[in-house]
């Protein structure tokens, strides 16, 4: 038995040699098994969290590398898979509106034809094409003409990015060299809204601060709202921001003096704070 044992040990503490020895000197030792080598056009992954739910953005990042782009490297008049490598993609999980025409939750290909003075910015349900070769227009789902933007900072790498998001719009801003090219995205959620918190407020763990928020931010049931915020105080009576909140659902009713009271309260929570200057500053405005 020990000469077995012996013979394993014999056994690792070559291998561990032999593997030592193969090593270049010099060579790094913490190799990842996801090492990558640099890539000229480097692909990026975005999931940005839009009204109710995500749009994911998908595509490769070319540089200008002192080339001329537009109306050169990518000519004018021709479709363009709009980045490098494989064609990019856009996927919504909720219907919107891409500048200003309807599309169903999906994955799309996102293709444009640039132009000098308009682009057109298609929307196509092929999203597996690997460029441009399969990518037929009756399987466009959307197109939208647009007029580009001269910037004055030139960008040096291709971006695709959502940019001014609110609760229902967000901006799809397709930039690189000296022009940018946007395109409104809007979604229509306030009927999904409601629903879901008309629906959560019956349950176990009401959602009163954001039943609260979304009704005074759509003027709806302000009444509502105030008794909501009330709700959050019960449990938190501290909570110097819902105090400050209720100053605005008063002010929105034209109730003014109340909304005085709330935001004094609010004051009074942040004294000896860090938000103490910012709450006087705001209970002064009400008082203007």
């Amino acid at each position: 038995m020990k000469k077995i044992v012996f013979c394993i040990a014999g056994f690792l503490s070559f291998a561990t040699i032999s593997m030592a020895q193969s090593t270049p000197q010099g060579a790094p030792q913490n190799v990842t098994r996801d090492f990558k080598m640099p890539a000229p056009s480097p692909k990026v992954k975005i999931i940005q969290q839009f009204s109710t739910s995500n749009i994911e953005l998908e595509y490769s990042r070319p540089s200008m590398k002192e080339r001329k782009i537009f109306g050169e490297m990518i000519p004018f008049g021709r479709p363009w898979r709009t980045g490098a490598n494989a064609i990019s993609t856009i996927t919504f999980e909720e219907e919107v509106s891409f500048g200003g025409q309807l599309v169903k939750p999906g994955t799309y290909a996102l293709y444009t034809i640039p132009n000098k003075d308009s682009w057109t910015v298609l929307l196509n349900s092929n999203y597996k094409s690997s460029g441009l070769n399969d990518i037929k227009h009756e399987h466009d789902v959307a197109k939208v003409e647009v007029k580009p933007i001269t910037i004055r900072e030139a960008y040096e790498t291709f971006t695709i990015k959502l940019n001014n998001i609110s609760n229902t719009k967000a901006t799809l801003d397709i930039i690189w060299e000296n022009t940018k090219v946007p395109v409104e995205i809007v979604a229509d959620n306030k009927g999904r809204i409601l629903a879901y918190l008309n629906r959560e407020l019956q349950g176990k763990n009401p959602p009163y601060r954001d039943a609260s928020y979304y009704y005074y931010e759509i003027d709806y049931k302000l009444d509502e709202a105030l008794r909501y915020a009330d709700k959050v105080l019960e449990e938190n009576p501290k909570a110097f921001w819902i105090h400050s909140h209720k100053a605005k659902i008063y002010e929105k009713m034209g109730r003014k003096d109340q909304a005085i009271h709330s935001a004094r309260q609010a004051a009074e929570l942040t004294k000896g704070t860090q938000y103490e200057q910012e709450y006087v500053q705001k209970l002064n405005e009400y008082k203007k």
